[in-house]
């Protein structure tokens, strides 16, 4: 049996807080630095070798909650798989990041390289591409709004763009969910505020018009964990492939506050 080699070598790069559109949250007692872990793995020696690259572009607070914040953050699924919950020991968001990559990378060399042995012929078909790239903003009363851009593309026909939000009460450190800002029994409430919103997008009447788009098709319509908890707005977001055909994109739904005041605690 051939041995795999590794000919990627992890680039670690810490520096100031920034992000690649430049915006960052501002809380008093509280700062964001940011850290950059870039490694690609090849499965062999041959020119067309198989190989995965994986990019980690990850914000991190730094004061008043910091360690609460980071450490629910890195385990709230804007990574996947989600390997940092296996295990009980606190790590800084830095050695965090490094335990994923060579995790994630060691994964793919077991379950592709046995793949790519089985089928040399078809190298390109084994290629993947795992980046996560994030941002912070302020959000309402205090609350921290962390969006992870993630892209995946795992040998198929095309890559999946995920867009994750979680919100955090600045204050406590707390991670927020939709039960800790809406009132009991606000889903079908907040339901026919989503479909009214899409439809409106997309031009269409109702539930019936989204379907026909293909988006629900199923008859299925929930208020997702993912959305930003903003000072005017809440925004629902589903992700690519989640509720609509691929070519739909993101779908983002932006309910005013004012239309949810009963709805709110």
């Amino acid at each position: 049996m051939r041995k795999l080699i590794a000919w990627g070598l992890a680039a670690i790069l810490a520096g100031a807080c920034s992000t690649d559109n430049g915006r960052t949250a501002t809380f008093k007692g509280m700062e964001f630095d940011s850290i950059v872990v870039d490694s690609t793995l090849v499965l062999s020696k041959a020119d067309d070798s198989p190989q995965c690259h994986v990019r980690l572009s990850i914000q991190y607070a730094k004061g008043k909650n910091a360690e609460l914040i980071n450490h629910s953050l890195l385990r709230s699924g804007i990574l996947s798989p989600d390997y940092l919950s296996l295990g009980t020991e606190k790590l800084t968001t830095q050695q965090s990041a490094d335990s994923f990559v060579c995790r994630f990378l060691s994964d793919y060399q077991r379950d592709y390289g046995e793949l790519y042995r089985a089928d040399t012929e078809h190298a390109s078909s084994y290629n993947c591409t795992y980046t996560v790239d994030t941002r912070t903003y302020n959000g309402a009363d205090g609350t921290l709004c962390y969006e992870a851009r993630v892209y995946t593309h795992a040998g198929g026909m095309h890559g999946i763009t995920q867009t994750i939000v979680r919100n955090f009460k600045v204050e406590t450190g707390e991670m927020l969910s939709l039960e800790q800002v809406f009132k009991p029994g606000s889903e079908p409430a907040l339901r026919e505020l989503i479909i009214k919103e899409l439809a409106n997008q997309f031009d269409v009447d109702g539930l019936d018009g989204l379907q026909s788009k293909g988006i629900f098709v199923d008859g299925n319509v929930y208020v997702p964990e993912n959305f930003i908890l903003g000072s005017d707005n809440v925004t629902f977001i589903y992700c690519e492939d989640e509720v609509a055909p691929h070519a739909v994109g993101v779908l983002r739904a932006e309910i005013e506050r004012s239309d949810m005041k009963k709805l709110l605690k």
